[in-house]
Order: C-alpha cells, then structure tokens, then sequence
C-alpha cells in the first residue's frame, strides 16, 4: 500500500490510521513524501536532506507501531520528486498498490488544495481504492457506511471495505433514491397520493438491490440496508451524521469519475463535506 505525507497534521493523520489497518502479515507499506519538482536549486539539496530526515523518522515510528500492534509488515521511505498527483498515480501504478492512504486538509480553500487537486486527481485517475483520512484516529472503524446503489461498482465497495475493518465489523449500506418529475405531479396529488407514488419507486429501488443483497448474503457479511428519497449528495451526508460514521466507502466507474449515484461535482462535495473519513473504491482491473 502506499502512504502519502506532506508532513502535514493531516499527513500525520494518514500515518495513524495506517497503523491501525488490519494488513496482511506480508504486507509492504511505502510510505512516500513529494518534493516540488520546480524548487530553486540552492534549495534543493537542503529540502532534499530534511525531507529525507523527516521521513525516515515517520517510517521508523510506523514501523513501531505495526509491530506493536502485532503486524509483520515492512515499512519503506520513499522521497520523489515531482508534481504530487501524477507522480502519486505513477507511483500507484508501478508497485501495484491494493490501497492509496492520503490526508484531508480543512476546509478552507487555500487548507483544501491537496483534497481538491492531489487527492482528487489520485481518485480519479489513480489504479487503486483510496482512503482519504480526515477524522482523528483514536481506534479501528467502528460504524463503516456505504453507499450503493445497483451498479457492479457497488459490489466491489462493499467487497473491499472489509480489508480496512476488524473481522464482523456490520456494514450500514444508504441508498437513495428519487421519484422522476415529482415536481410536476405532486401539485395534483393528496398526501395519500404522494406517499404511494414514492413507494413506486422505493420498492423498485429494493429490486435493484436485491442482487448485491445475495451476493453480500453469500460472502458472508453482516449488513443493513437503508433507504431514503431525495438527492444522492444530502442523503449520504445526512446518513453519515445519523449513523455516526466513521467511515463512508463509495464506487467509482472505470473512467467516468464516481458512479451515477454520485454525478459530477456531488463526489467532490461529499468527500469535501464529509466529517469522517472517505473510501473510494475502483472497479476490479
């Protein structure tokens, strides 16, 4: 897996939470920091060497602490230079990476740059699954969400979420789901009217559900499945809060960006807006 830090108090976030993931006992953590590849050159060598003095210090204290936590997995630093995005995808790209951990900044648009270019260029064009760290991490998820809906990019979420949880950790799976031209049909329909033409669309929802119910039901997983009308960014956002989640997983699509369920700028929004930490997670190659 690879780990970014910009050593940065969300870098340091990234770290903690992978110190806390359940790897493989032959797992192989590359923990990497990205010099700007443009710096002046009386600038380099001496940014060169503190960055390397700080990285080396982050993995030894990783190291520590997965071997205190019982892991066998190596820890190697890495220092690249280069553009954070691409030279992250790249770097993804030529070791394989099964996961991609990357810290959150604030809010604030100067703070939100590494969401809003880094984190979402590696989301989108990146190979991988990528857990965006934003929450303080004080012990393993405990209260995962998932959002779904009846596309393949659903199943290979929930397939994955288990790999960053402890053993039976229940999933709570949040679909929502819309009743086309409400706004035009409902200005002539009573209350009774209303509630049954959105109960059309519910239990079609649940239909749609009913393949990655089975498929859940045969792997094994304990789940709940929610369902809740209205738009796909305020649902997931209100569910996240009610739930108490410490962790939201989402699907993309190969190429164009997040699933339907999440259009356009909705992913970016409810990443941004999230107050717990994100998983996105790519179609099997």
């Amino acid at each position: 897996m690879l780990v970014a830090t910009d050593f940065s108090l969300s870098g340091a976030r990234a770290v903690e939470r992978t110190a806390r993931l359940p790897l493989a006992p032959e797992a192989a953590v590359i923990l990497v920091h990205v010099l700007p590849g443009r710096a002046p050159k009386e600038l380099v060598a001496q940014a060169r060497e503190r960055a390397s003095r700080t990285l080396a210090v982050i993995a030894h204290e990783l190291h520590a602490a997965l071997h205190a936590a019982g892991s066998s997995a190596s820890v190697e630093a890495r220092l690249v230079t280069g553009k954070p995005a691409p030279t992250l995808v790249s770097l993804a790209q030529s070791i394989g990476a099964d996961l991609v951990v990357l810290g959150r900044h604030g809010r604030r648009p100067v703070r939100d740059l590494f969401l809003g270019s880094t984190a979402d260029h590696v989301i989108r064009y990146g190979p991988s699954p990528v857990l965006v760290v934003h929450g303080l991490v004080e012990a393993p998820y405990r209260h995962p969400l998932v959002a779904v809906d009846d596309e393949d990019t659903s199943r290979r979420a929930v397939e994955f979420l288990p790999a960053v949880l402890e053993p039976h950790t229940p999933l709570r799976l949040i679909h929502a789901y819309e009743s086309p031209l409400e706004y035009m049909v409902f200005p002539g329909l009573t209350r009774d009217e209303r509630a049954r033409y959105r109960e059309r669309f519910k239990e079609g929802a649940l239909r749609q559900l009913r393949s990655l119910h089975r498929h859940l039901d045969a792997l094994g997983l304990r789940y709940r499945q929610a369902l809740e009308h209205g738009s796909p960014y305020s649902i997931i956002l209100k569910e996240a809060r009610r739930h108490r989640a410490d962790l939201l997983a989402l699907g993309t699509q190969a190429r164009s960006g997040v699933s339907r369920i999440l259009l356009g700028s909705v992913a970016t929004d409810v990443i941004r807006e999230a107050g717990c930490d994100v998983l996105v997670v790519r179609p099997a190659a």
